[in-house]
């Protein structure tokens, strides 16, 4: 790619993304859970579980069931009737079922679990977001400061062909400035891939195209700078706030139901049942109307082992899932004690960046200086601006790695990626932070 299309692009790009509103992270979060599909699949996972809710509660109501029948005979009863009908309702009502408690136990745990676990996939999808945002911010800083390097190296290669042409500089140092500005144009050049593809990503998460530019989210650049928690009373408070963690406590209770519900098959089954007949076009002898009553004792005394085996499969799976809510429990702390490790890690680094940055810049205004009094020299300057650039590569990284830190900070803590408050899973797109 030419330098001259390299700019022309450039001046395109920033055209197109001027005439767009700048998009806020929270804009960007409120799209991802109107549009994302992970976020419109949370509720739906919601809807089938309080569905396996009615459904075991179905086994406390009774049934009712109609039955009709009519038949016709060429031959004629004794009645001269050649035409009867007769129809009957029936109910049955459940009365003792010992099962049926702990599987309706099971269902509402498990509804429980669901509901966690889908508010456990918006927090992610957040968290998703918010760091394809954070990213694209990083590559737009990174794409400015390759822009103002090929400015800088574009300025020093018209004031050194001036010189060159009034003797004041030799024609290797012309050369070493095209050099310059090709170095500076390639690293433009990939500058707007990077932005282009951080748009890409972002824009899949959010469900519509991003053209840019974004705001920069100050209030999750200055916490990831200044804010401090205490990591004994975060790591208490997180394991009950984290919603992995919860939902994989009510997936364990769910599992114990499951597995406590074969024993209680041992216990016979108690129902009640009505049965009313009507006749249509009856003899005068029959009764026209008839209805009985009945308790009905069910109890399997022997059903070939099913129960024990069901037992068995049901324990083990239960107690699988207790070490598997176990091991998330014991990671909530190193979790949180490394993502703050990494974060004061990160801080000092992109301290020490800004630090770089402004050295740089001052290194830069000197290296001019001196080199205009003759006392520096040409590729001087191309190694001030160049340093000035490498020092504005490594604070947008280190910035971007701070962010990324906090991010995964705040995700261990069991928060959302910029609000404290969860969203609902059967509402996404009302709270998107």
């Amino acid at each position: 790619m030419s330098i001259r299309r390299v700019i022309l692009f450039c001046t395109g790009l920033s055209l197109v993304a001027g005439a767009e509103e700048p998009l806020t992270l929270d804009q960007a979060l409120a799209l991802a859970m109107a549009h994302n599909e992970r976020a419109q699949k949370a509720p739906l996972r919601v809807a089938v579980a309080e569905g396996s809710l009615d459904k075991a509660r179905t086994a406390f109501y009774p049934t009712i069931a109609g039955q009709a029948t009519g038949a016709w005979n060429s031959v004629a009863d004794k009645a001269g009737r050649d035409l009867s009908a007769n129809g009957q309702l029936t109910i049955n009502q459940p009365l003792v079922n010992p099962s049926s408690f702990l599987l309706y136990g099971q269902a509402r745990h498990a509804l429980a679990s669901e509901r966690f676990g889908a508010t456990e996939d918006l927090r992610v999808l957040g968290f998703d977001t918010t760091n394809a945002f954070v990213t694209a911010i990083a590559s737009e800083s990174l794409l400015a400061a390759a822009k103002h390097r090929l400015d800088r190296a574009k300025s020093d290669r018209d004031d050194l062909s001036a010189r060159a042409t009034a003797g004041l500089a030799s024609s290797n140092d012309v050369t070493r400035a095209d050099l310059a500005v090709a170095t500076a144009a390639g690293q433009v050049a990939s500058a707007v891939g990077s932005v282009e593809r951080a748009y890409l990503s972002l824009g899949y998460l959010v469900g519509q195209p991003v053209k840019g530019p974004l705001v920069a989210p100050e209030r999750t650049t200055n916490d990831a700078q200044h804010r401090t928690w205490n990591i004994d009373e975060v790591v208490h408070r997180a394991e009950g706030r984290r919603p992995d963690v919860l939902s994989a406590a009510e997936h364990t209770l769910a599992l114990e139901d499951f597995a406590k519900e074969p024993l209680y098959r041992l216990a016979p089954t108690l129902s009640a049942s009505a049965n009313v007949r009507e006749l249509f076009n009856p003899l005068p002898s029959d009764n026209v109307t008839t209805a009985t009553a009945q308790l009905n004792l069910v109890w399997t005394i022997y059903d070939a082992g099913v129960r024990y085996t069901d037992r068995r499969i049901r324990v083990a799976q239960a107690e699988s899932g207790s070490l598997d809510e176990r091991a998330l429990r014991r990671t909530v702390a190193t979790d949180i004690a490394t993502a703050i490790a990494s974060l004061h890690a990160s801080r000092e680094v992109f301290r020490i960046s800004v630090e770089a940055i402004a050295n740089a810049a001052k290194n830069v205004d000197e290296t001019a200086f001196l080199y205009s009094k003759g006392l520096a020299k040409a590729i001087e300057v191309t190694d001030a601006n160049a340093s000035r650039f490498d020092a504005e590569v490594t604070g947008a990284q280190a910035k971007l790695s701070m962010e990324q830190a906090y991010l995964n900070l705040r995700y261990a803590l069991g928060l959302g990626p910029v609000a404290d408050e969860l969203p609902n899973p059967e509402h996404p797109a009302k709270d998107a932070r």
